[in-house]
């Protein structure tokens, strides 16, 4: 994999990563481009930025763009850096397959979902981390007062145990009637 405008990969490294995410090399292959087509450093370095992602068009758009990047960045990078290793993975959360590995398992999706609102890393969705992604989604269109309102409403619907926060426990048994697997997946070709 690569070309002289890139960094390339050794069959074992190859190797290791579709091991690790259930990818097919020729998959593997065109994540490896669109990973290439992401770093416009010349010569590249071998890793995407916060920024690289941020300049994607959807990402852009998206209301919860900067706070996805934030997870893949903080979460499953290395100081504001993603190595194409570290991309592969966290597309692989997303795959869509037979085989299940141990970063496409339904927890491990809902663990990602669940950090878009818990940026504190202390396993539980606050009043403030609430109603930061509920502003985040409907921007200046409500007023705070009402916005906090939903996030009261929503923490007294969910909250199981009274402590006013959204445990992951909590999180997982509010969506179980939603199947995960299929909307938190992408097929990749073959």
């Amino acid at each position: 994999m690569g070309s002289k405008h890139s960094i390339l990969l050794s069959q074992e490294e190859i190797r290791s990563i579709c091991e690790e995410t259930d990818f097919t090399p020729k998959q593997l292959q065109r994540l490896y481009i669109r990973f290439q087509e992401l770093e416009k450093r010349n010569p590249p370095l071998g890793y995407l930025t916060r920024e690289d992602l941020l300049d994607i068009r959807e990402v852009a758009l998206n209301p919860l763009g900067e706070r996805l990047v934030d997870v893949i960045m903080q979460d499953y990078g290395d100081v504001n850096k993603l190595n194409f290793q570290q991309f592969a993975n966290v597309f692989a959360r997303f795959r869509r397959g037979k085989t299940l590995t141990n970063l496409n398992i339904k927890e491990k999706k809902l663990l990602f979902l669940f950090s878009i609102y818990d940026r504190n890393h202390d396993s539980k969705i606050d009043r403030n981390e609430l109603v930061e992604i509920l502003k985040m989604m409907v921007g200046g269109n409500i007023h705070e007062d009402q916005i906090a309102t939903i996030a009261d409403h929503t923490i007294g619907e969910l909250d199981a145990d009274g402590d006013l926060t959204i445990t992951f426990k909590e999180f997982c048994d509010t969506i179980s009637k939603i199947d995960v697997d299929e909307k938190m997946s992408m097929k990749f070709l073959n």
